[in-house]
């Protein structure tokens, strides 16, 4: 081997190296980075619109960190120590006790009207809820308990980073395009797609989520139904999932409430669930859709399963968006490359033929 070749293999060596070790100190903190840059590219516009009026580049940005705060990270918080009471007041000796009781008079109901059994799948509730809310614990907890012990620095990253991009938002793009191994077309391509995405999921399938939260924690206050903040969060979680939905919450709590004789409460929030919540469904999301583009519904599954896993409430966007960048840079990388290699293949069959 020549000390060209030695050279070469030896410094790319020492980046893997030091890459691989950079990346194990710095996973931890990705989600912090990945949100800086959805942050940065969803405000971009306003931090634009801010600086043709202030002309400083340091006021605007300032200025879309503060509207930000107040916007998302305020509310974040109040909405987490919310559902940690919440939690505590709904899953506790009571609830499941009104649960068995709501359980075996549906039961009941069943025998007598269609003669149905089901008393063999909840022979004791009890313990099946106090086994599945200690299995959500147990996978989530750390990731939650995290963003709580360490959100001064995660906070801290995200602000920082988000600062830079968006006073620096083109240096950022020409310096991905510089060293992504990408033609600048296809790094153009890359970045399109990647915005369109990133719009659909944000704007689309989150915001419809959030808007399904909202009305069914709403609707559970209305009609008197306890835990409305936690329910009206779970339902948030549910709008996500593909083939579930909204339904998967508001529907049991209905027919809990009948089941209970509280006929109210029971057929009002179906009725409010039916009409209101599921109206976004019909009618909000088809036509966000259909402006800002689509992801496949397997890939919001996965991405979600996956980001809340990995990263806790954050991972519902994450999640998604990696995938979907992963996806888009195969895709990318095959489009580069085939088109090499068939040149490279074109000119080796030429030259054999001279």
């Amino acid at each position: 081997m020549d000390t060209k070749k030695f050279g070469f293999y030896f410094l790319l060596f020492i980046i893997i190296a030091l890459t691989a070790k950079f990346y194990s100190i710095i996973t931890v903190f990705l989600p912090a980075i990945a949100t800086a840059c959805v942050l940065a590219y969803l405000f971009n516009p306003i931090y634009k619109y801010i600086l043709k009026t202030t002309k400083l580049k340091s006021l605007a940005a300032s200025i879309v960190i503060l509207i930000i705060f107040i916007m998302i990270f305020i509310p974040s918080l109040v909405i987490f120590f919310g559902l940690q009471r919440e939690i505590s007041l709904v899953f506790n000796e009571k609830t499941y006790d009104h649960l068995q009781n709501a359980l075996t008079s549906l039961q009941t109901f069943l025998n007598d009207q269609f003669t149905i059994n089901i008393s063999d799948y909840f022979t004791n509730i009890k313990l099946q809820l106090a086994g599945a809310v200690q299995s959500a614990v147990t996978i989530l907890g750390p990731k939650f308990l995290f963003s709580i012990t360490g959100f001064a620095l995660s906070g801290f990253i995200t602000i920082f980073i988000m600062y830079y991009i968006l006073i620096d938002s083109e240096a950022v793009i020409a310096a991905l395009k510089d060293y992504f191994p990408l033609s600048n077309d296809k790094c153009d391509k890359l970045l399109r797609e990647v915005s369109l995405n990133t719009r659909s999921l944000v704007l689309g399938q989150l915001l419809i989520a959030i808007l399904q939260g909202t009305l069914g924690g709403i609707g559970f206050l209305i009609f008197g139904i306890p835990g409305a903040l936690l329910w009206g969060f779970v339902t948030v979680i549910m709008s996500l999932i593909p083939f579930l939905g909204a339904i998967v919450v508001w529907l049991p709590a209905g027919l809990i409430e009948i089941a209970q004789h509280n006929y109210f409460s029971g057929v009002g929030i179906m009725l409010w669930g039916g009409l209101l919540v599921g109206t976004i469904d019909n009618i909000v999301r088809p036509k966000l859709t259909s402006s800002l583009g689509n992801i496949h519904p397997v890939t919001v599954l996965l991405g979600v399963i996956i980001g809340i896993k990995e990263w806790g409430f954050i991972g519902l966007v994450l999640g998604p968006l990696i995938i979907t960048i992963l996806i888009i840079l195969i895709r990318m990388f095959r489009e580069e490359y085939e088109e090499n290699w068939k040149k490279t293949k074109t000119q080796r069959k030429m030259s054999k033929n001279e």
